[in-house]
């Protein structure tokens, strides 16, 4: 089947999907340290090998951070332009919990 053939990073991830993405690593940041320097070192380890436009790569790689907090307050102002508290409704998603928490702190 010729989707078996193809490579993970083919599969360019949504707007959406990133920010779930982001959210997940800075949630398992929170409890692991060693990925929490890597990810603060390359903050494209978010991908986690998959694919993403050129635009999205070069925001990720545009975040220099010296802490987690840093980190979620610049992905938030990244990926979550024109909605300054980074959620679309009042009451936040699951996906969004993670980093507003972060942030917040």
């Amino acid at each position: 089947m010729l989707l078996d053939t193809l490579p993970s990073a083919s599969f360019v991830l949504g707007e959406k999907d990133l920010r779930r993405q982001i959210n997940r690593s800075v949630s398992r940041a929170l409890a692991d340290g060693e990925y929490a320097t890597l990810l603060l070192t390359d903050p494209t380890v978010v991908l986690e090998d998959r694919g993403c436009t050129h635009q999205q790569r070069s925001s990720l790689l545009s975040i220099n951070a010296s802490n987690l907090v840093d980190f979620a307050r610049q992905a938030r102002g990244l990926f979550w332009a024109g909605d300054p508290l980074g959620f679309r409704n009042p009451i936040p998603q699951e996906d969004q919990l993670p980093l507003a928490v972060a942030a917040a702190l």
